[in-house]
Protein backbone atom coordinates (compact mmCIF):
# COMPACT_ATOMS: atom_id res chain seq x y z
CA UNK A 1 0.00 0.00 0.00
CA UNK A 2 1.03 3.44 -0.56
CA UNK A 3 0.30 7.04 0.78
CA UNK A 4 0.33 10.04 -1.35
CA UNK A 5 -0.26 13.50 0.94
CA UNK A 6 -1.08 16.79 -1.07
CA UNK A 7 -1.12 19.67 0.93
CA UNK A 8 -2.90 22.88 -0.53
CA UNK A 9 -2.14 26.30 0.13
CA UNK A 10 -3.51 28.70 2.95
CA UNK A 11 -6.47 30.34 1.63
CA UNK A 12 -7.45 33.61 3.14
CA UNK A 13 -11.26 34.25 4.86
CA UNK A 14 -9.94 38.11 5.49
CA UNK A 15 -8.37 39.49 2.33
CA UNK A 16 -7.31 42.65 2.31
CA UNK A 17 -8.10 45.07 -0.37
CA UNK A 18 -5.77 46.24 -2.31
CA UNK A 19 -7.80 49.21 -4.00
CA UNK A 20 -7.69 52.31 -1.75
CA UNK A 21 -10.54 53.33 -3.81
CA UNK A 22 -12.63 50.69 -1.73
CA UNK A 23 -12.43 52.41 1.97
CA UNK A 24 -15.42 51.83 1.67
CA UNK A 25 -30.88 20.54 5.71
CA UNK A 26 -34.02 22.85 7.13
CA UNK A 27 -32.85 26.11 8.47
CA UNK A 28 -35.14 28.54 10.16
CA UNK A 29 -35.20 31.56 12.70
CA UNK A 30 -38.12 32.10 14.70
CA UNK A 31 -40.01 34.70 13.63
CA UNK A 32 -43.20 36.91 14.57
CA UNK A 33 -44.95 34.46 13.19
CA UNK A 34 -43.25 31.72 15.08
CA UNK A 35 -45.59 29.99 17.81
CA UNK A 36 -45.18 31.86 21.27
CA UNK A 37 -43.16 30.07 23.84
CA UNK A 38 -44.57 28.94 27.03
CA UNK A 39 -45.20 31.76 29.40
CA UNK A 40 -41.57 32.01 31.28
CA UNK A 41 -40.07 31.38 27.48
CA UNK A 42 -38.45 34.08 25.49
CA UNK A 43 -40.50 35.99 22.65
CA UNK A 44 -41.88 33.43 20.18
CA UNK A 45 -28.06 16.06 -2.28
CA UNK A 46 -28.40 14.25 -4.76
CA UNK A 47 -26.59 11.12 -3.46
CA UNK A 48 -23.34 9.86 -6.03
CA UNK A 49 -21.32 6.88 -4.23
CA UNK A 50 -18.06 7.99 -3.75
CA UNK A 51 -18.82 11.54 -4.15
CA UNK A 52 -16.70 14.49 -2.57
CA UNK A 53 -18.07 15.86 1.44
CA UNK A 54 -20.92 17.86 0.88
CA UNK A 55 -21.13 21.27 0.23
CA UNK A 56 -23.35 22.62 3.47
CA UNK A 57 -24.94 26.58 4.00
CA UNK A 58 -23.50 28.11 6.23
CA UNK A 59 -25.62 30.47 8.63
CA UNK A 60 -23.47 33.35 9.25
CA UNK A 61 -22.83 36.99 8.07
CA UNK A 62 -20.37 38.74 9.32
CA UNK A 63 -17.11 40.42 7.53
CA UNK A 64 -14.05 39.08 8.72
CA UNK A 65 -12.01 41.51 7.56
CA UNK A 66 -11.63 45.55 8.00
CA UNK A 67 -13.27 46.78 5.36
CA UNK A 68 -15.61 50.34 5.27
CA UNK A 69 -18.06 51.89 3.08
CA UNK A 70 -18.33 52.36 -0.42
CA UNK A 71 -21.01 52.87 -2.29
CA UNK A 72 -21.69 52.32 -6.50
CA UNK A 73 -21.12 54.11 -8.94
CA UNK A 74 -22.70 54.16 -12.45
CA UNK A 75 -20.10 51.53 -14.45
CA UNK A 76 -18.40 50.22 -11.16
CA UNK A 77 -18.04 46.58 -10.39
CA UNK A 78 -17.64 44.79 -7.23
CA UNK A 79 -14.40 44.14 -5.69
CA UNK A 80 -14.92 40.56 -4.07
CA UNK A 81 -12.94 38.61 -2.61
CA UNK A 82 -14.10 34.88 -1.86
CA UNK A 83 -12.18 32.65 -0.34
CA UNK A 84 -12.44 29.06 -0.75
CA UNK A 85 -12.72 29.19 -4.46
CA UNK A 86 -9.85 28.98 -7.12
CA UNK A 87 -7.62 31.75 -8.05
CA UNK A 88 -8.79 33.54 -11.80
CA UNK A 89 -12.34 31.51 -11.15
CA UNK A 90 -15.71 33.38 -12.37
CA UNK A 91 -19.38 33.58 -12.61
CA UNK A 92 -20.46 32.91 -16.31
CA UNK A 93 -24.17 35.14 -15.92
CA UNK A 94 -26.41 36.98 -18.51
CA UNK A 95 -28.05 38.60 -15.92
CA UNK A 96 -30.53 41.70 -16.70
CA UNK A 97 -29.43 44.86 -15.76
CA UNK A 98 -31.43 46.12 -12.08
CA UNK A 99 -34.20 48.20 -12.09
CA UNK A 100 -34.29 51.35 -14.17
CA UNK A 101 -34.66 54.11 -12.14
CA UNK A 102 -38.68 54.65 -11.00
CA UNK A 103 -39.84 58.23 -12.39
CA UNK A 104 -38.98 60.97 -10.61
CA UNK A 105 -36.11 59.17 -8.68
CA UNK A 106 -32.53 60.27 -8.59
CA UNK A 107 -29.27 58.39 -7.76
CA UNK A 108 -29.51 59.56 -4.17
CA UNK A 109 -32.84 58.43 -3.48
CA UNK A 110 -32.78 55.95 -0.73
CA UNK A 111 -34.98 53.87 -2.30
CA UNK A 112 -32.12 52.82 -4.99
CA UNK A 113 -29.19 53.58 -3.23
CA UNK A 114 -27.11 50.43 -3.12
CA UNK A 115 -24.42 51.65 -0.18
CA UNK A 116 -23.24 48.38 1.56
CA UNK A 117 -21.89 48.80 5.36
CA UNK A 118 -19.02 46.66 6.36
CA UNK A 119 -18.20 46.03 9.80
CA UNK A 120 -14.39 46.02 11.28
CA UNK A 121 -12.95 42.65 12.62
CA UNK A 122 -9.73 42.00 14.49
CA UNK A 123 -10.23 38.33 13.17
CA UNK A 124 -8.30 37.25 9.91
CA UNK A 125 -8.95 33.51 9.37
CA UNK A 126 -6.84 30.99 6.71
CA UNK A 127 -7.78 27.89 5.67
CA UNK A 128 -5.25 24.92 5.69
CA UNK A 129 -6.32 21.95 3.34
CA UNK A 130 -4.52 18.44 3.28
CA UNK A 131 -5.52 15.19 1.35
CA UNK A 132 -3.86 11.95 1.62
CA UNK A 133 -4.79 9.33 -1.01
CA UNK A 134 -4.11 5.28 0.04
CA UNK A 135 -3.22 3.15 -2.97
CA UNK A 136 -2.44 -0.05 -4.06
CA UNK A 137 0.76 -1.24 -5.55
CA UNK A 138 -0.75 -0.81 -9.30
CA UNK A 139 -2.36 2.43 -8.20
CA UNK A 140 -5.85 1.41 -7.58
CA UNK A 141 -7.21 4.22 -5.06
CA UNK A 142 -8.61 2.59 -2.13
CA UNK A 143 -9.15 5.53 0.07
CA UNK A 144 -8.70 9.46 0.00
CA UNK A 145 -8.56 11.06 3.57
CA UNK A 146 -8.53 14.62 4.01
CA UNK A 147 -9.02 17.95 5.77
CA UNK A 148 -9.70 21.60 5.47
CA UNK A 149 -9.15 23.13 8.78
CA UNK A 150 -8.80 27.02 9.72
CA UNK A 151 -5.73 29.20 11.09
CA UNK A 152 -6.75 32.03 13.26
CA UNK A 153 -5.39 34.89 14.15
CA UNK A 154 -6.80 37.99 16.05
CA UNK A 155 -5.37 41.94 16.45
CA UNK A 156 -3.44 42.53 19.51
CA UNK A 157 -4.24 39.13 20.81
CA UNK A 158 -1.65 36.50 19.77
CA UNK A 159 -2.62 34.02 23.03
CA UNK A 160 -6.14 33.66 22.37
CA UNK A 161 -5.57 32.92 19.12
CA UNK A 162 -2.81 30.70 20.25
CA UNK A 163 -5.49 28.78 22.03
CA UNK A 164 -8.21 28.72 19.42
CA UNK A 165 -5.10 26.87 16.72
CA UNK A 166 -4.07 24.51 19.18
CA UNK A 167 -7.25 23.08 20.08
CA UNK A 168 -8.30 23.04 16.42
CA UNK A 169 -5.26 21.21 15.59
CA UNK A 170 -5.95 18.46 18.48
CA UNK A 171 -9.34 17.91 16.92
CA UNK A 172 -8.00 17.52 13.20
CA UNK A 173 -4.88 15.15 15.20
CA UNK A 174 -7.62 13.14 16.75
CA UNK A 175 -9.39 12.52 12.93
CA UNK A 176 -6.29 11.90 11.17
CA UNK A 177 -5.34 9.28 14.12
CA UNK A 178 -8.93 7.22 13.09
CA UNK A 179 -7.88 4.68 10.74
CA UNK A 180 -10.73 2.85 10.47
CA UNK A 181 -12.38 4.18 7.43
CA UNK A 182 -8.95 3.31 5.56
CA UNK A 183 -9.19 -0.28 6.95
CA UNK A 184 -12.68 -0.91 6.04
CA UNK A 185 -11.42 0.26 2.21
CA UNK A 186 -8.61 -2.41 2.40
CA UNK A 187 -11.02 -5.14 3.20
CA UNK A 188 -13.56 -4.02 0.68
CA UNK A 189 -10.82 -3.77 -1.84
CA UNK A 190 -9.94 -7.54 -0.40
CA UNK A 191 -13.25 -8.84 -1.01
CA UNK A 192 -13.40 -7.36 -4.54
CA UNK A 193 -10.38 -9.31 -5.52
CA UNK A 194 -11.15 -12.30 -4.23
CA UNK A 195 -14.77 -12.15 -5.57
CA UNK A 196 -13.50 -10.68 -9.08
CA UNK A 197 -15.81 -8.79 -9.04
CA UNK A 198 -16.67 -7.39 -12.95
CA UNK A 199 -16.83 -3.81 -11.96
CA UNK A 200 -14.39 -1.36 -10.89
CA UNK A 201 -13.49 -1.04 -6.81
CA UNK A 202 -15.25 1.99 -5.80
CA UNK A 203 -12.83 3.66 -3.42
CA UNK A 204 -13.69 4.98 0.04
CA UNK A 205 -13.73 8.81 1.31
CA UNK A 206 -12.94 10.01 5.00
CA UNK A 207 -13.21 14.33 5.11
CA UNK A 208 -13.44 16.41 7.98
CA UNK A 209 -13.99 19.85 7.10
CA UNK A 210 -14.47 23.50 8.88
CA UNK A 211 -17.28 26.08 8.15
CA UNK A 212 -16.85 29.41 9.44
CA UNK A 213 -20.59 30.81 11.31
CA UNK A 214 -19.62 33.53 13.04
CA UNK A 215 -15.98 35.66 13.10
CA UNK A 216 -16.13 39.30 15.50
CA UNK A 217 -14.89 40.96 18.36
CA UNK A 218 -16.91 38.68 20.81
CA UNK A 219 -17.26 35.48 19.12
CA UNK A 220 -15.39 33.17 16.65
CA UNK A 221 -17.93 29.71 15.60
CA UNK A 222 -17.42 27.01 13.26
CA UNK A 223 -19.44 24.07 12.29
CA UNK A 224 -17.27 20.89 11.72
CA UNK A 225 -18.76 18.17 9.06
CA UNK A 226 -17.45 14.90 8.96
CA UNK A 227 -18.30 13.34 5.64
CA UNK A 228 -17.93 9.25 5.13
CA UNK A 229 -18.38 7.13 2.27
CA UNK A 230 -17.34 3.29 2.54
CA UNK A 231 -19.70 1.67 -0.08
CA UNK A 232 -24.02 1.53 -0.37
CA UNK A 233 -26.21 4.32 -1.56
CA UNK A 234 -24.67 7.21 -0.67
CA UNK A 235 -21.88 8.80 2.08
CA UNK A 236 -23.22 9.97 5.83
CA UNK A 237 -22.48 12.98 6.88
CA UNK A 238 -22.64 14.89 10.79
CA UNK A 239 -22.19 18.07 12.29
CA UNK A 240 -20.59 19.88 14.98
CA UNK A 241 -20.64 23.33 16.40
CA UNK A 242 -17.69 24.83 18.13
CA UNK A 243 -17.65 28.11 19.26
CA UNK A 244 -14.68 30.30 21.06
CA UNK A 245 -14.56 33.65 23.32
CA UNK A 246 -12.51 35.73 20.99
CA UNK A 247 -10.91 37.54 23.77
CA UNK A 248 -9.88 34.90 25.68
CA UNK A 249 -9.22 31.94 23.08
CA UNK A 250 -11.52 29.41 25.31
CA UNK A 251 -14.14 26.79 24.44
CA UNK A 252 -17.69 28.60 24.98
CA UNK A 253 -20.20 25.66 26.85
CA UNK A 254 -23.52 25.98 26.68
CA UNK A 255 -23.80 26.69 30.41
CA UNK A 256 -22.14 29.75 29.35
CA UNK A 257 -24.68 31.24 27.61
CA UNK A 258 -26.53 33.06 30.33
CA UNK A 259 -25.63 33.38 33.92
CA UNK A 260 -29.05 31.47 34.95
CA UNK A 261 -28.26 28.30 32.65
CA UNK A 262 -31.19 25.67 33.79
CA UNK A 263 -33.52 29.11 32.85
CA UNK A 264 -31.76 29.64 29.52
CA UNK A 265 -32.12 25.68 29.00
CA UNK A 266 -35.84 25.67 29.98
CA UNK A 267 -36.69 28.56 27.28
CA UNK A 268 -34.93 27.70 24.85
CA UNK A 269 -36.04 24.49 24.74
CA UNK A 270 -39.53 25.43 24.92
CA UNK A 271 -38.82 27.61 21.74
CA UNK A 272 -37.33 24.36 19.91
CA UNK A 273 -40.55 22.49 21.14
CA UNK A 274 -42.69 25.26 19.38
CA UNK A 275 -40.31 25.30 16.35
CA UNK A 276 -40.67 21.55 15.94
CA UNK A 277 -44.76 21.29 16.41
CA UNK A 278 -44.80 23.83 13.17
CA UNK A 279 -46.03 21.92 9.80
CA UNK A 280 -42.84 22.75 7.96
CA UNK A 281 -40.74 21.11 10.85
CA UNK A 282 -43.69 18.22 11.27
CA UNK A 283 -42.89 17.79 7.17
CA UNK A 284 -39.32 17.23 7.70
CA UNK A 285 -39.29 15.05 10.66
CA UNK A 286 -40.30 11.67 11.80
CA UNK A 287 -43.66 10.75 12.83
CA UNK A 288 -44.05 10.21 16.71
CA UNK A 289 -43.76 6.54 16.42
CA UNK A 290 -40.42 6.57 14.79
CA UNK A 291 -38.77 9.00 17.35
CA UNK A 292 -40.03 6.55 20.31
CA UNK A 293 -37.22 7.05 22.38
CA UNK A 294 -35.60 9.96 21.09
CA UNK A 295 -36.80 13.52 22.77
CA UNK A 296 -36.08 16.89 20.76
CA UNK A 297 -34.09 17.78 24.05
CA UNK A 298 -31.60 14.64 23.41
CA UNK A 299 -30.37 15.30 19.96
CA UNK A 300 -30.26 19.34 20.37
CA UNK A 301 -28.49 19.57 23.86
CA UNK A 302 -26.37 16.85 23.09
CA UNK A 303 -22.90 18.54 23.53
CA UNK A 304 -21.24 20.26 20.24
CA UNK A 305 -25.10 20.46 18.85
CA UNK A 306 -25.06 23.93 18.53
CA UNK A 307 -22.96 27.31 17.24
CA UNK A 308 -23.41 30.79 17.29
CA UNK A 309 -24.23 32.45 14.04
CA UNK A 310 -25.03 35.74 12.40
CA UNK A 311 -28.29 34.76 12.51
CA UNK A 312 -28.68 33.43 16.23
CA UNK A 313 -28.59 30.40 18.23
CA UNK A 314 -28.37 27.25 15.95
CA UNK A 315 -29.11 23.91 16.84
CA UNK A 316 -28.41 21.19 14.76
CA UNK A 317 -30.18 17.59 13.91
CA UNK A 318 -27.71 15.31 11.92
CA UNK A 319 -29.58 13.06 9.58
CA UNK A 320 -31.14 10.03 10.56
CA UNK A 321 -31.55 11.97 14.31
CA UNK A 322 -35.01 13.55 14.00
CA UNK A 323 -35.77 13.21 10.03
CA UNK A 324 -34.69 11.01 7.09
CA UNK A 325 -31.12 11.33 5.45
CA UNK A 326 -33.72 13.32 2.33
CA UNK A 327 -34.32 15.61 5.56
CA UNK A 328 -30.33 16.27 5.16
CA UNK A 329 -29.32 18.25 8.55
CA UNK A 330 -32.21 20.29 10.51
CA UNK A 331 -31.48 23.16 12.50
CA UNK A 332 -33.75 25.30 14.86
CA UNK A 333 -32.51 28.99 14.86
CA UNK A 334 -33.64 31.15 17.77
CA UNK A 335 -32.63 34.71 17.03
CA UNK A 336 -30.57 37.79 19.20
CA UNK A 337 -34.02 39.85 19.77
CA UNK A 338 -35.50 36.43 21.08
CA UNK A 339 -32.13 35.65 22.90
CA UNK A 340 -32.30 38.35 24.43
CA UNK A 341 -35.21 37.92 26.26
CA UNK A 342 -34.19 34.63 27.88
CA UNK A 343 -30.95 36.32 29.60
CA UNK A 344 -28.58 35.83 27.05
CA UNK A 345 -25.38 36.46 27.57
CA UNK A 346 -24.45 40.01 26.34
CA UNK A 347 -20.74 38.98 25.81
CA UNK A 348 -21.83 36.92 23.19
CA UNK A 349 -24.13 39.52 21.32
CA UNK A 350 -23.98 39.97 17.74
CA UNK A 351 -24.01 43.36 16.88
CA UNK A 352 -23.33 43.93 13.31
CA UNK A 353 -26.27 43.90 10.43
CA UNK A 354 -29.09 42.19 10.62
CA UNK A 355 -28.77 38.81 8.56
CA UNK A 356 -31.80 35.87 9.21
CA UNK A 357 -32.05 32.62 7.04
CA UNK A 358 -35.79 32.15 6.22
CA UNK A 359 -37.34 29.04 5.91
CA UNK A 360 -38.72 28.29 2.48
CA UNK A 361 -42.43 27.31 2.44
CA UNK A 362 -43.19 28.63 5.76
CA UNK A 363 -44.37 32.49 6.33
CA UNK A 364 -42.57 34.93 8.34
CA UNK A 365 -42.60 37.82 9.66
CA UNK A 366 -40.49 41.48 9.38
CA UNK A 367 -40.50 45.43 8.51
CA UNK A 368 -38.30 45.60 5.63
CA UNK A 369 -39.06 48.94 4.43
CA UNK A 370 -39.02 50.77 7.43
CA UNK A 371 -42.72 51.68 7.85
CA UNK A 372 -43.29 50.28 11.58
CA UNK A 373 -45.47 47.82 10.09
CA UNK A 374 -44.03 43.85 9.55
CA UNK A 375 -44.56 42.46 6.04
CA UNK A 376 -45.21 38.90 5.55
CA UNK A 377 -43.14 36.86 3.53
CA UNK A 378 -43.33 33.37 1.85
CA UNK A 379 -40.78 32.08 -0.20
CA UNK A 380 -42.03 28.73 -2.20
CA UNK A 381 -40.21 27.02 -4.93
CA UNK A 382 -42.27 24.73 -7.10
CA UNK A 383 -41.55 22.19 -9.83
CA UNK A 384 -43.63 22.17 -12.80
CA UNK A 385 -43.87 19.43 -15.84
CA UNK A 386 -43.63 21.32 -18.74
CA UNK A 387 -45.73 20.31 -22.12
CA UNK A 388 -42.60 18.08 -23.21
CA UNK A 389 -42.18 16.43 -20.10
CA UNK A 390 -39.25 18.33 -18.48
CA UNK A 391 -38.83 20.29 -15.35
CA UNK A 392 -38.80 23.44 -14.19
CA UNK A 393 -38.91 25.61 -11.15
CA UNK A 394 -41.06 29.04 -10.15
CA UNK A 395 -39.77 30.66 -7.33
CA UNK A 396 -42.40 32.20 -5.80
CA UNK A 397 -41.48 34.86 -3.72
CA UNK A 398 -44.73 36.49 -1.94
CA UNK A 399 -44.76 39.77 -0.05
CA UNK A 400 -48.03 40.45 1.67
CA UNK A 401 -49.86 38.15 -0.65
CA UNK A 402 -48.14 39.60 -3.83
CA UNK A 403 -46.53 36.69 -5.66
CA UNK A 404 -44.01 38.97 -7.94
CA UNK A 405 -43.06 35.84 -9.35
CA UNK A 406 -45.73 36.62 -12.03
CA UNK A 407 -44.19 39.99 -12.84
CA UNK A 408 -42.12 38.91 -15.43
CA UNK A 409 -41.79 42.99 -17.06
CA UNK A 410 -39.53 43.64 -14.48
CA UNK A 411 -36.24 43.35 -13.96
CA UNK A 412 -36.84 41.78 -10.00
CA UNK A 413 -39.43 39.55 -11.68
CA UNK A 414 -37.01 38.41 -14.41
CA UNK A 415 -34.40 37.51 -12.27
CA UNK A 416 -37.01 35.42 -10.21
CA UNK A 417 -37.63 33.14 -12.71
CA UNK A 418 -35.08 30.99 -14.49
CA UNK A 419 -32.95 29.87 -11.75
CA UNK A 420 -32.53 27.70 -9.05
CA UNK A 421 -32.41 28.81 -5.91
CA UNK A 422 -31.15 27.24 -3.10
CA UNK A 423 -32.31 29.92 -0.11
CA UNK A 424 -33.98 33.18 0.92
CA UNK A 425 -32.40 35.38 3.84
CA UNK A 426 -32.72 38.38 5.48
CA UNK A 427 -29.51 40.61 4.62
CA UNK A 428 -29.28 44.52 5.73
CA UNK A 429 -26.78 46.30 3.20
CA UNK A 430 -26.53 49.60 5.11
CA UNK A 431 -27.11 49.77 8.45
CA UNK A 432 -28.16 53.27 8.66
CA UNK A 433 -31.07 53.39 6.07
CA UNK A 434 -35.23 52.33 6.32
CA UNK A 435 -34.46 49.57 4.63
CA UNK A 436 -33.80 45.55 5.15
CA UNK A 437 -33.16 43.75 1.94
CA UNK A 438 -33.65 40.24 0.82
CA UNK A 439 -31.26 37.91 -0.69
CA UNK A 440 -31.66 35.22 -2.49
CA UNK A 441 -28.54 32.74 -3.39
CA UNK A 442 -28.03 30.36 -5.99
CA UNK A 443 -25.11 28.11 -7.66
CA UNK A 444 -23.65 25.82 -10.53
CA UNK A 445 -21.08 24.20 -10.96
CA UNK A 446 -18.09 26.27 -12.72
CA UNK A 447 -15.02 23.51 -13.32
CA UNK A 448 -14.66 21.69 -10.30
CA UNK A 449 -16.37 24.21 -8.30
CA UNK A 450 -19.59 25.06 -7.03
CA UNK A 451 -20.00 28.65 -7.33
CA UNK A 452 -22.57 30.56 -5.45
CA UNK A 453 -24.35 33.85 -6.40
CA UNK A 454 -26.06 35.96 -4.39
CA UNK A 455 -29.02 38.19 -5.47
CA UNK A 456 -30.35 41.13 -3.82
CA UNK A 457 -33.76 42.71 -3.55
CA UNK A 458 -35.50 45.93 -1.80
CA UNK A 459 -38.96 45.56 -0.89
CA UNK A 460 -40.10 49.39 -0.84
CA UNK A 461 -42.50 51.90 0.90
CA UNK A 462 -45.03 51.90 -2.14
CA UNK A 463 -44.68 48.08 -2.41
CA UNK A 464 -42.94 47.05 -5.40
CA UNK A 465 -39.99 44.92 -5.47
CA UNK A 466 -36.35 46.23 -6.77
CA UNK A 467 -33.62 44.05 -7.94
CA UNK A 468 -30.44 45.80 -6.70
CA UNK A 469 -27.50 43.85 -8.05
CA UNK A 470 -25.27 40.83 -7.27
CA UNK A 471 -22.20 39.60 -5.73
CA UNK A 472 -20.55 36.15 -6.57
CA UNK A 473 -20.36 34.04 -3.64
CA UNK A 474 -22.75 32.82 -0.94
CA UNK A 475 -23.04 36.49 1.36
CA UNK A 476 -24.19 34.39 4.68
CA UNK A 477 -21.09 32.86 4.33
CA UNK A 478 -18.12 35.05 6.37
CA UNK A 479 -15.24 34.32 4.21
CA UNK A 480 -17.31 36.49 1.09
CA UNK A 481 -16.25 40.45 1.21
CA UNK A 482 -17.71 43.04 -0.56
CA UNK A 483 -18.04 46.89 -0.78
CA UNK A 484 -20.38 47.00 -3.45
CA UNK A 485 -22.80 45.60 -6.01
CA UNK A 486 -22.30 44.33 -9.33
Amino acid sequence: MKKKIKTLPLKSLCPLLLCAALSGSLCACGTASAPSAPSGSGTAQNDTAGEAAPQTEQDTGTDTGADTISGKEDGQTAEDTISGEKDGQTTEDNDTDANTLPEGASAADPEIDTTVSTFPSPVRIEMRSEEEELTTDDGTLLCTTSYACPVVSIEDNADAAEKINADIRSRIDSFLANTEIEEWAMEGYEYHISEELDYAFLSYYDDMSFGVQRSDSNVISFTITYYTFSGGAHGNYSTQGVNYNTQTGELIAFADLSDDADAFHADTLAYNQNLAGTEVYQMRMFSEDLLAGVSLESVLYADDAWYLSASGLTFISDPYALGPYVAGTIEFVIPYADLADMGFAAGYAYTDRTVRKLLNDADAAFDLNGDGTEDTILFSPETVVNEDESYSTISHLIINDVDFSDRDDDAAGQQLNGKIWSELALFDLNVEDDYTELVLLSGENIGDNYVYTSRFFRYTKDGRLLYLGKVTGNVLDPSVTFSALE
